[in-house]
């Protein structure tokens, strides 16, 4: 039913539907189907409709397969260059000097 229909029944009484607080009409489901009972669905519909949604499955495991695929290539090379920046970061002569005592400033001059 197209929506002009459906106000025109509204309006003349044929279907009970409240307004909301945002000024839409709300109905009820079964009071719709009363007065506009739903078409039946034959069964060769009802199969084409299954085959659909079986394509569209098997579909959407595809794209699924294919996500998590490139998550799991997103992470590798993450790690990747998360070690590459460690190595990069990590300077072990810093951590010997860090051991080492200070110079006083006196001494700067002096070879070490």
């Amino acid at each position: 039913m197209t929506k002009s229909a459906i106000f025109k029944a509204i309006k003349k009484g044929r279907i009970s539907a409240r307004k909301n607080e945002m000024g839409r009409y709300d109905i009820d489901p079964a009071e719709l189907h009363r007065v506009y009972p739903p078409l039946p669905t034959s069964e060769k519909d009802e199969r084409e409709r299954t085959q659909e949604t079986a394509t569209e499955n098997r579909e959407l495991k595809a794209r699924v397969a294919l996500l998590e695929e490139l998550v799991r290539e997103i992470r590798e090379d993450r790690d990747h260059w998360r070690r590459q920046a460690s190595a990069l970061t990590y300077q072990p002569e810093r951590e010997a000097s860090k051991n080492t005592t200070p110079r006083p400033p006196w001494l700067w001059w002096w070879p070490g």
